[in-house]
């Protein structure tokens, strides 16, 4: 009796002692031990690819276990990285920096075929009375933090909005050049569709606007520890920094590649150093620019940059984006 008392005992509190294992650290190393935690890219994106549904209910046990140890979504890279846990960090050098939030945001919510645009290229490229230039935005709410206080206005409109505000009339008002800026709100209530609204808004916007000549969707970029990396000073004053970023995943892709390279060679030549590295391709991404062959994903900076510095860093690139236009004439 007095074993089968103390079995019961043991059941009881076990629980409760693996809980405080957990809360105490220990829980992490040991899942670290098993391999669980990982600062390798690929071996955490095949755990994605390997099942562990996002913010479905009757997630897996190892979810779970996963969410209650280290407090962070197990299938959400992007929340792992807003929360500083190693998944998705590579260095290079002493300098250290997280994917950009578009990769996160395409390995923590595939967006299914069904959702593929039948590419039609626009044949009139002239400069004319009508539409341009279209600006929009997938993800509404990054902002800046020095300005804001915070790196995300969830259900608003961000500080990428307020910059491409500077850029929409920088584009009209010095270079004639007619430009729609939709500010609709596609990343909320629910963030992981954000690509999918967006996509019926731009297909919205050409068909309405057919001689468009060229359509940004403007971000910003995050995961950075210091602003040095994407900052630069253009004529005496501090510009965010730009990368141009282009998705693979559809099969006139390399128009997209080509007109983000005229913008870059344009903009090296007129504001060196506004350009944040080479322009990044990503192979599994689309970013809906399947729908224009002058789609480009434009990152303003990071959300340690000022929106004084966003706004600057678009004043400058209308000026490049109107030369490249004039070019094209």
């Amino acid at each position: 009796m007095m074993i089968r008392n103390l079995w019961k005992t043991l059941r009881t509190i076990f629980p409760w002692c693996l809980l405080v294992l957990v809360l105490s650290g220990c829980g992490t190393s040991l899942w670290q031990a098993a391999g669980a935690i990982t600062d390798d890219t690929e071996q955490a994106q095949q755990w994605l690819d390997d099942g562990w549904p996002l913010l479905q209910t009757g997630l897996p046990l190892s979810a779970n276990l996963w969410q209650m140890i280290t407090g962070t979504v197990p299938t959400n890279p992007y929340y792992q990285m807003i929360s500083g846990f190693p998944v998705l960090l590579d260095q290079s050098g002493k300098t250290v920096r997280y994917s950009t939030e578009e990769e996160a945001f395409y390995a923590s919510a595939f967006v299914s075929d069904s959702w593929k645009h039948r590419f039609e290229k626009v044949k009139e490229m002239t400069v004319s009375e009508e539409v341009q230039v279209i600006l929009y935005h997938t993800h509404n709410a990054e902002t800046y933090l020095p300005t804001a206080g915070v790196s995300k206005v969830s259900g608003q409109n961000g500080g990428v909005v307020q910059a491409a505000r500077v850029f929409q009339a920088a584009l009209q008002q010095k270079y004639g050049i007619r430009t729609v800026h939709n500010t609709t709100l596609h990343d909320y209530p629910n963030w992981n569709r954000s690509y999918q609204n967006s996509l019926a808004t731009v297909q919205q916007l050409l068909k309405s606007s057919p001689a468009v000549k060229a359509v940004f969707d403007i971000h910003r970029d995050a995961g950075f520890t210091s602003k040095n990396p994407t900052t630069t000073t253009i004529n005496g004053k501090k510009a965010a920094r730009i990368m141009l970023v282009i998705g693979a995943n559809h099969d006139n892709w390399k128009e997209n590649l080509a007109f983000a390279r005229e913008l870059e060679a344009k903009c090296n030549a007129l504001y060196p150093g506004l350009l944040r590295d080479n322009i990044h391709i990503k192979e599994t991404g689309r970013y809906n620019q399947q729908v224009h062959p002058h789609a480009v994903l434009l990152e303003i900076g990071s959300d340690l940059n000022t929106q004084e510095e966003a706004d600057y860093a678009l004043e400058c690139f209308a000026q490049v984006v109107h030369e490249v236009l004039q070019e094209q004439k």
